[in-house]
């Protein structure tokens, strides 16, 4: 193609731009000549020509390159950049092939870093310092081993062991997996995850500017070794890593919240060689994706997609044959792991479905309120009085109209005894028959059944032998007597704080809004038996969380300026959510009720100081006016 008089043999491992050059010095062309007037041969010519030379591997790969430049991210093959070991040079005397590949940065002979400029004038090289193995700006000899030689990390190094292993194998492994990959599969497996690797701001993170410059691929060769040498596990990291950076993200789909890195393994990626990565990236999910997976997404398997355990209300109880109601229940109770994404006002809720399953076990042997009536012997407000007192174990709270109760039948069997002695006294009386007539009806049940436990009370059982449930058990009256005498005693006469109504009036505000702070559980109350009635007392210390906890709509009315009613509408398109008054659902209350964060106090001294309310500021800033500590925030505030 040439026609030259000169044509020596080509290295086996020679890089072809380096040939070119050595070509043209030994006939005595110009450096430049013999590269131009390759790039403008005809594709015949060429074609032939490396056929005739019998040239290493890599040459129709460069020469396509060379040639006929194609616009890509990261390039296989660098031609505009000239990467060298001086001390292979100084050595052989010619390039080597496998310092053309973009993402080798080191020198597999040597174990050292491959340099990319002058090390006098620090220029950067090109093709054209090939043919004299020197400088062309200050002539500086580019071979020997006056350099300073830096050992190559060891990243760095794994990933040209895994270039040129696969470069000059005769054959790969036929498993499939990381080894089986070729060179060419390899390079864009190991770029994709060097470029999501590594920060970047820019919107098309994947055209890297100047990735043929030793300084670029270093970095990409470094961070792409660093997952692909610890295969799977530095994988997993990295997409641990990519899930935290999205983790404001107010969505739960996978390429939101993995990034470009998604598309990349189920789009760019998507020959049957990287199948291996999907698989990995599928198993990564079922372990730390904490979300929904769509039915309808075709990138994962369908097995992935059933097996996953994080689903909807709806899906959960198809699945364990529980009620959506029953699962909603063990939700509000905290009784099953679960998760929440806040999106447009709107609260969306995943369960972890193993976790249910095993709950689920527990509940198959459940019994109700009637059930568990009959079964202790016990009326209905006996049996309440038990599971308030933890007496009774159940299962996802106190039911609403309708629903029905989920008694843990363990804790009912604890409560029959098959092993209570007899006796033949005719005066014993039953525990149910004492329910009715002695104790007070807001309580005491829990403290007896407590008694017999601990031995200070001894009870009986019939006659004819079997299970005893413990509204059967019997009693001697005159030790239910000395027991009663006995707690009476050790009672304090001492009310231990104020009456509701008290309450209400130290607060400022009507009896029926004290009775619904009190209901709803945000002002403390204690049940105290005034002989066979119970009755509410609220401590000065209840009284005084309250207050700090929590700010009433007159005061916020106040420091706005503003009627009741103006300020709850402020405060709402503020986004400020009261958690109890008239218009809040399952939290009503003639009066608006908010949290008294540091945020509402920020804000309402802000708003006062715009209004010119000195007075107002001043109070804000005193210690009453200030948030406690966290255990006042609520889910509705802000």
């Amino acid at each position: 193609m040439f026609g030259l008089l000169i044509n020596p043999r080509p290295h086996q491992d020679e890089s072809l731009l380096g040939y070119l050059q050595r070509l043209a010095k030994a006939n005595g062309l110009p450096r430049k000549e013999l590269l131009t007037a390759f790039a403008r041969a005809d594709e015949t010519d060429v074609a032939d020509w490396l056929q005739m030379m019998e040239g290493p591997l890599s040459w129709p790969a460069v020469s396509a390159e060379f040639r006929d430049p194609r616009p890509k991210g990261v390039k296989l093959w660098t031609t505009h950049h000239a990467r060298y070991c001086p001390i292979c040079l100084g050595e052989a005397g010619y390039w080597r092939e496998s310092w053309g590949l973009t993402l080798v940065t080191t020198c597999s002979v040597h174990g050292t870093e491959l340099h990319g400029r002058c090390p006098n004038c620090l220029k950067e090289t090109d093709p054209s310092a090939m043919s004299a193995n020197s400088c062309q700006a200050c002539g500086t000899s580019l071979s020997g081993t006056n350099f300073e030689i830096a050992p190559a990390s060891d990243t760095a190094a794994w990933l040209t062991s895994g270039f040129e292993d696969r470069f000059y194998a005769d054959s790969l492994p036929a498993d499939a997996g990381l080894a089986a990959l070729t060179y060419e599969q390899f390079h864009e497996l190991s770029s994709r995850l060097a470029v999501r690797s590594l920060p970047t701001e820019r919107t098309q993170p994947l055209k890297v500017a100047d990735s043929g410059s030793l300084e670029i691929s270093r970095l990409m060769a470094n961070a792409a070794g660093v997952v692909l040498m610890n295969w799977p596990l530095a994988f997993r990291e990295l997409l641990s890593g990519l899930k935290a950076v999205h983790s404001d993200n107010e969505h739960w789909t996978l390429s939101r919240s993995f990034g470009p890195i998604y598309h990349d393994i189920h789009r760019d990626l998507d020959d049957s060689c990287f199948d291996f990565l999907r698989r990995e990236f599928e198993s990564f999910l079922q372990h730390a994706w904490e979300a929904p997976l769509a039915k309808r997404n075709r990138n994962l398997s369908e097995e992935t997609i059933e097996r996953h355990r994080w689903v909807s209300f709806d899906s959960a109880a198809e699945a364990c044959g529980l009620g959506v109601s029953v699962i909603k229940r063990l939700h509000q109770e905290g009784q099953i792991a679960y998760r929440e994404k806040v999106h447009e006002d709107r609260v969306f809720t995943v369960v972890d479905l193993d976790h249910l399953k095993a709950i689920s076990q527990h509940l198959q042997g459940v019994a109700d309120m009637k059930e568990t009536s009959t079964l202790l012997s016990l009326c209905r407000n006996r049996v309440r009085q038990l599971l308030a007192g933890g007496t009774l174990q159940f299962f996802g709270g106190e039911p609403r109209p309708g629903e029905r109760w989920l008694i843990d039948c363990r804790s009912i069997n604890e409560l029959i005894d098959e092993k209570l002695p007899t006796s033949s006294d005719q005066s014993l009386v039953s525990i149910n028959y004492l329910a009715k007539h002695s104790l007070p009806k807001g309580g005491g049940l829990v403290e007896l059944v407590q008694a017999i436990r601990a031995g200070e009370l001894r009870a009986y059982g019939p006659a004819e032998n079997g299970s005893v449930a413990v509204g059967a058990w019997l009693l001697k009256p005159q030790d239910f007597a000395a027991w009663q005498q006995a707690r009476a005693e050790n009672k304090s006469p001492v009310l231990p704080g104020l009456s509701v109504v008290k309450a209400a009036a130290l607060l400022g505000v009507k009896e029926q809004c004290a009775y619904a702070f009190v209901r709803l559980g945000l002002l403390w109350s204690t049940a105290v038996e005034r002989g066979r009635r119970t009755q509410l007392m609220v401590k000065p210390q209840a009284i005084d969380r309250f207050r700090r906890g929590y700010i009433l709509g007159p005061e916020i009315a106040v420091y706005l300026g503003k009627s009741t009613r103006e300020a709850f509408k402020h405060l709402w398109e503020a986004r400020f959510r009261p958690v109890a008054g008239p218009s809040i659902p399952n939290a009503a209350c003639r009066q608006y009720v908010w949290v008294r964060s540091k945020k509402l106090i920020d804000y309402l001294a802000s708003e006062a100081a715009q209004i010119d309310d000195p007075e107002a500021i001043t109070f804000l800033s005193t210690p009453i006016a200030q948030p406690r500590d966290c255990r006042f925030r609520h889910v509705g505030s802000r």
